[in-house]
């Protein structure tokens, strides 16, 4: 008689085989339509997995005699590991500049040979020496290893000794060294990055210049006041949502002392189950939005204390957890949320009894989203799919065909597909229209900018109908003017 326990595992290692198999096969179609895909894509393979990822401001031109196609920008990333020394990192970026045009690399006798020695010794591939059958992680647009441009290079600069492995970390606008980050404890810690060399000594402790001191339980969703400078709101598994004021920790000029503790200002407590993120409102100064487990979107006024009840509050704003919110940089009214039933929605400030339209295209749950820093209408989202999906709101509703829409919904611009394994984290460039960088839980950084004819198709398509709109009025006023001879 055949042991009955033994069946299951045998048919769920039948189904990882299988599921590798189709991520395998997924990637490999992916790996050859990225010429048509992108303008640019660069992947590059860390020690230990990053949860979180962020551009940080700062930019730096690396124009010599010879080259001045790269510039250098700097990411924020850190480790997931256990057993082993986690750290908080910044890492640098070399991107293309704007003007400057990079053919697909021209494949030649020798790249076989290239690719073996450079994947030895680099982290960082390009499509030239990609290999197919030793599925060996690549890139498409990026300079030649040879050249001594750096377009393409993407190197640790800065290693911060971290208490456990970092769920998340943000940097305060008002002043990128300063960062906040959090992991498996309670507290939150805040570092100033310029007080820290850019590699610990092996028998250093991690040392943050600020602890924030008030959870009961660990959490990821953390963002700073866009309008006042040291204000940080953080949320947690204890169901609750923390304002604190981090301005004391400037005062710390002894990078050696201890963090200094800092007890929260406010806490807001509402939620009936884990808070998964918070958000600061792009435009009013005092208010937060929070989303949770308990599948509620609630609305805070940050003036005041120790609330209970928000000022607004959604409840069953989706079927599943609510796992990220965003406001809209430019709409004060509009805002989306993203969610473990696999959708992102989208919400008018002015009326919450429901969505005003529901986004559909991702097949596993929504982690993360941010709307583009250059254009109100573009957001953004990534989910356990592998995915990171683009999206364009101006084209909710338009035509298309059969074909099209087997593809997706209208406003589904574009997904990334670059990615084996669930996407963390991900973060627009600021500095670099279109430009993305996405971490995964398989020890992947990705850097990747769409090909221009995806999103430039819709703005020519629209520039195409003012001009028709114009055309329409002029012909219009003639006439008016033929009919009053």
């Amino acid at each position: 008689m055949p042991d009955s326990k033994l069946q299951p595992t045998t048919k769920n290692d039948i189904s990882d085989v299988l599921e590798e198999r189709l991520i395998d096969a997924e990637y490999k179609i992916w790996k050859k339509n990225t010429p048509y895909l992108y303008d640019f894509v660069m992947t590059h393979s860390l020690e230990w997995p990053s949860l979180t990822c962020q551009w940080l401001p700062n930019t730096k031109s690396l124009s010599t005699a010879s080259d001045s196609k790269a510039v250098e920008h700097n990411i924020l990333v850190g480790t997931h590991t256990t057993g082993e020394q986690n750290y908080l990192m910044v890492a640098s970026v070399n991107l293309p500049q704007n003007d400057t045009v990079i053919p697909p690399p021209q494949a030649t006798q020798n790249d076989d040979q290239a690719s073996t020695a450079a994947a030895a010794s680099e982290t960082t591939f390009t499509a030239s020496n990609y290999d197919e059958e030793k599925n060996e992680v690549g890139g498409f647009g990026a300079a030649s290893s040879s050249s001594s441009s750096s377009v393409g290079k993407i190197e640790i600069r800065m290693k911060i000794k971290h208490t456990g492995e970092v769920n998340r970390a943000r940097y305060m606008p008002q002043n990128h060294f300063i960062v906040a980050s959090r992991g498996p404890n309670p507290e939150i810690f805040i570092w100033d990055l310029s007080k820290h060399c850019s590699f610990p000594d092996d028998d250093s402790v991690p040392n943050p210049q600020g602890v924030c001191v008030g959870h009961k339980a660990e959490g990821y969703g953390m963002c700073w006041s866009r309008h006042k400078e040291g204000l940080l709101v953080s949320c947690s598994e204890d169901t609750t949502v923390c304002l604190w004021d981090v301005n004391q920790v400037s005062s710390v000029k002894n990078s050696a002392a201890s963090g200094t503790q800092m007890k929260a200002i406010s806490v807001f407590s509402g939620h009936t189950d884990v808070v998964e993120d918070v958000d600061w409102h792009h435009r009013d100064v005092n208010l937060i939005g929070s989303v949770g487990d308990d599948k509620s979107i609630r609305i805070w006024d940050v003036r005041e204390n120790n609330p209970s009840q928000p000022v607004h509050c959604v409840d069953n704003a989706h079927t599943a957890d609510v796992n990220s919110i965003a406001f809209n940089p430019v709409n004060e009214f509009l805002l989306a949320t993203g969610s473990a039933d696999k959708t992102v929605a989208l919400w008018d400030m002015r009326n919450l009894k429901s969505p005003i339209q529901t986004l559909r295209g991702h097949t596993d749950q929504v982690y993360n989203i941010e709307w583009a820093p250059f254009n109100e209408s573009i957001l953004a989202s990534s989910s356990s799919d592998r995915r990171v999906g683009i999206w364009d709101l101006s084209r909710i509703g338009m035509e298309q065909t059969p074909e099209d829409a087997e593809d997706g919904p209208p406003e589904l611009l574009f997904l990334h597909g670059g990615h084996t394994s669930k996407v963390s984290d991900f973060s627009w460039n600021k500095n670099d229209e279109w430009t993305i960088a996405s971490v995964s839980e398989d020890n992947v950084l990705q850097v990747w900018n769409m090909a221009e004819e995806i999103y430039a198709e819709d703005e020519d398509e629209m520039s195409a109908e003012e001009e028709d709109d114009d055309t329409n009025k002029v012909t219009g006023q003639a006439l008016k003017d033929d009919d009053l001879e």
